[in-house]
């Protein structure tokens, strides 16, 4: 079972709309709503193609908001497990302007998880967790998780052969890594929060860190350069992967379709560990051809015949 750690969830509204201005009323053309959080947009990915792997997201819902996530889940066979609050479950938006190619994200806050809430949504998650599973934690911890949050449940499964994909930054992601997990997946500002005394101008910087002691330890350590490609460490091999330049609309989430493909790949070990790379960053562009959180078989397969590939 793969656990997918999405304490903080929101009901995700992207507007599509042309030539957006204060002048007047917007009216959009289209709208579509969406359960998300980062783990519902990983979720996205692992369902996407033929998938045998088993997961479920392990989610804090309340409220009325909170029963229509639940509802925007059950249509696409989402298992939640869920731990109740008394606080309304939270709405975000994304405006887009389609002709002027602008995206404006209006993201409510988070709401501060008091520690009562903590440890119920804490004892829910370890009474799920069995030995060969798989735990993804995806963005930033919850405002009252503490920081070493992630490293505290590595410790408290220790030695029942746990799998953690890490995609998170900071503190926690400092912390994490003290738990050696199999993946650590982060971009290249993210890669500052856990090396403070490097430089990283080229890509020979980040293979120079991928050789180096603080990396050896993670056996899948992936960095994520933007229009620069992918570095990745897989276990003693490094790669760098490049996609010819393309014409994006939309970004959000592509970073989450890029660790939904790695964690079921990886999972599901059908393919080689060069080739769950190739996948996930096909998967991660396709999406940016879209408006909306989704992806079209067509320009994954297209964006993986013309990765640029380097081994180091």
């Amino acid at each position: 079972m793969i656990h997918l750690i999405c304490p903080n969830p929101a009901i995700d509204r992207t507007v599509l709309l042309e030539n957006f201005t204060s002048e007047h009323p917007n009216r959009p053309y289209e709208v579509r709503e969406f359960a998300g959080g980062k783990s519902f947009n990983v979720a996205y990915a692992i369902d996407f193609e033929d998938s045998t792997v088993p997961y479920c997201i392990h989610t804090i819902l309340g409220g009325r908001n909170g029963d229509y996530l639940k509802e925007l889940a059950a249509k696409r066979n989402i298992e939640l497990k869920i731990t109740t609050a008394d606080i309304n479950t939270r709405f975000c938006n994304i405006i887009v302007d389609t002709n002027n190619k602008k995206i404006y994200p209006i993201y409510e806050n988070s709401f501060v998880l008091q520690s009562e809430l903590l440890s119920a949504f804490t004892e829910q998650l370890l009474s799920a967790i069995h030995p060969n599973d798989t735990v993804v934690f995806s963005g930033s911890l919850m405002k009252g998780m503490p920081d070493d949050y992630i490293y505290q449940l590595q410790k408290q499964v220790q030695g029942e052969n746990i799998r953690f994909f890490i995609d998170t930054s900071g503190k926690a992601l400092a912390e994490a890594y003290k738990g050696s997990p199999d993946v650590i997946k982060i971009n290249d500002e993210e890669l500052g929060d856990l090396v403070q005394n490097r430089t990283f101008n080229d890509i020979e910087d980040y293979v120079d860190f991928l050789k180096s002691e603080t990396a050896a330890p993670i056996p899948y350590f992936i960095i994520t350069l933007g229009e620069k490609g992918v570095i990745a460490k897989l276990h003693t091999q490094i790669y760098h992967l490049l996609v010819p330049p393309v014409h994006a609309k939309n970004p959000i989430a592509c970073g989450d379709f890029f660790l939904g493909t790695l964690v079921k790949h990886l999972t599901l070990g059908h393919l080689d560990d060069l080739e769950a790379l190739k996948k996930a960053i096909s998967y991660s562009t396709a999406n940016v051809l879209n408006w909306f959180p989704e992806m079209k078989q067509i320009d994954i397969n297209q964006i993986e015949e013309n990765i640029i590939l380097k081994q180091f």
